[in-house]
């Protein structure tokens, strides 16, 4: 098992935090090529903020609340889309649309639903 790989959601989680407070964020040992807030509006008038972060790397991230709780999700594969992971729970967009789903339950319906990105919010190119 590589350590890498399970550092990048723990180094995240402050800095996200940060970034939501309005302060500096930073990624020790990482370089960040560019970070977005996108503002979603969802079925049943629900509203979803996410955080996107790509780094020099090419690696990518997605920080948004589920149920309450703000998780960090890592890019994975997908055929279409830009799909992002964490745990049970993906967050898959195509577009400016999105749906946040649970992988382990396909049968359930998502938990956000029809999720169309609304005017940018902010931009922070390094």
């Amino acid at each position: 098992m590589k350590i890498l790989p399970l550092l990048y959601p723990m180094a995240l989680l402050i800095p996200a935090l940060a970034m939501a407070r309005g302060e500096a964020v930073s990624f020790p040992g990482t370089e960040i090529a560019n970070q977005r807030v996108r503002s979603y509006s969802c079925d049943g008038n629900k509203k979803l903020a996410v955080l996107y972060i790509n780094t020099t790397g090419g690696d990518s991230f997605a920080y948004l609340p589920v149920d309450g709780t703000r998780h960090v999700f890592v890019t994975v594969m997908s055929g279409s889309g830009a799909k992002y992971a964490s745990g049970p729970y993906v967050w898959w967009t195509k577009g400016p649309q999105g749906n946040l789903t649970r992988e382990d339950d396909p049968d359930a319906p998502p938990l956000l639903a029809n999720c169309v990105e609304q005017p940018k919010v902010s931009e922070h190119p390094h």
